[in-house]
């Protein structure tokens, strides 16, 4: 029995595309096409002939010409019948598919059933309507993505799911202010809205300024200044509450939520890294956790009094305990490094 296609055969492109192809006609014609950069039914029903090109002698289709048909001795080409058979089949059904859509479109009509079962039908239609109007305007062009994000992933696997930039973005900075309770809640009762978790975390991760639990960024600060045109700031230093829970950082390869050893005021790096699970256990069971996080905030000054965000020189985990020396030996190195960058 054949597997009928899929009600977004249209929209489907490069695997999802191929996974089509390979389950109506199998893997020969997926390589044919690929060959051929054949991505989608649109670049697929604009060819008039698909095994024209494989008449062409020429060495370098040697190879997928042995899989689409047999060159006889006098020179000429015959494709496999079992293939031709294949590729009409599914183009002819294509092509019907696409006619029938057509005439249902140049049709469509909303039935005042419909329409009284679901007002907000109406609504919607305006709002598409009056969109072409309104393109000046953000706020609605995002409410346009946001609708259209949801339509169109209400018909896909969830594995097919698409977002483009603006939702990523927007995922990106509910994930960041609202934190992964808030983010997973709203993507768990609206779905097809946001990205899972993992896609979020590691688009995240691999931003390039990240911050290293006890890293002062000293040239990130110098950047950030200069962009900014000045190199007078406001330094402090503070601690607000955490949930004290053990994280595996895995680009440093480190665990984070130990509290670090303090060298002359200031946090060892990546302190708590290895690959022995007795001597993770061992920590795990005597060493403290943080449930503060200690913050390291820069405020630039400038000259003509405009307000810009302040910038994280660094942060790291502590259980509040420290003495009056390492404090002074901590800011004695802050005033340093930055008497060296000319702030």
């Amino acid at each position: 029995m054949p597997i009928p296609l899929p009600t977004n055969v249209f929209e489907l492109q490069d695997e999802a595309f191929s996974q089509v192809v390979k389950e109506q006609c199998g893997l020969t014609m997926v390589d044919i096409l690929r060959y051929l950069e054949v991505n989608s039914v649109d670049s697929l029903l604009g060819i008039n002939d698909l095994f024209a090109f494989f008449l062409y002698d020429s060495p370098d289709l040697l190879p997928i010409k042995n899989k689409v048909g047999i060159t006889l001795t006098n020179g000429s080409f015959i494709v496999k019948e079992g293939l031709s058979f294949q590729a009409n089949h599914l183009i002819q059904t294509l092509q019907a598919l696409q006619q029938r859509n057509s005439s249902k479109s140049n049709e469509l009509t909303i039935s005042s059933v419909l329409l009284e079962r679901h007002p907000i039908i109406r609504l919607i239609t305006r709002f598409f309507d009056n969109f072409s109007s309104q393109l000046n305007d953000s706020s609605v062009k995002f409410k346009h993505t946001v609708v259209e994000t949801i339509i169109s992933n209400h018909d896909r696997a969830k594995s097919r799911y698409c977002y483009n930039d603006s939702m990523r973005e927007f995922a990106s900075c509910l994930f960041i202010l609202g934190g992964r309770n808030v983010y997973g809640f709203i993507r768990l009762n609206i779905s097809g809205l946001l990205p899972s978790l993992p896609i979020i975390q590691s688009s995240l991760d691999s931003i390039t300024n990240r911050i290293n639990e006890g890293d002062f960024r000293y040239d990130l600060m110098c950047d950030y200044l200069s962009l900014q045109k000045t190199n007078f700031i406001f330094a402090s230093e503070d601690c607000t509450g955490v949930i004290p829970q053990i994280i595996y950082n895995v680009p440093s390869n480190t665990f984070i939520d130990f509290v670090p050893h303090l060298e002359d005021g200031l946090p060892k790096i990546n302190t708590f890294s290895t690959e022995s699970f007795s001597k993770f256990e061992n920590w795990f069971g005597t060493l403290n956790k943080s449930h503060l996080l200690n913050l390291h905030m820069v405020q630039p000054i400038n000259l003509d009094l405009k307000s810009c965000a302040p910038f994280i020189l660094s942060a790291y985990g502590t259980d509040n305990h420290f003495t009056t020396l390492d404090i002074l030996m901590r800011w004695m190195t802050i005033i340093n490094q930055c008497d060296k960058k000319k702030v």
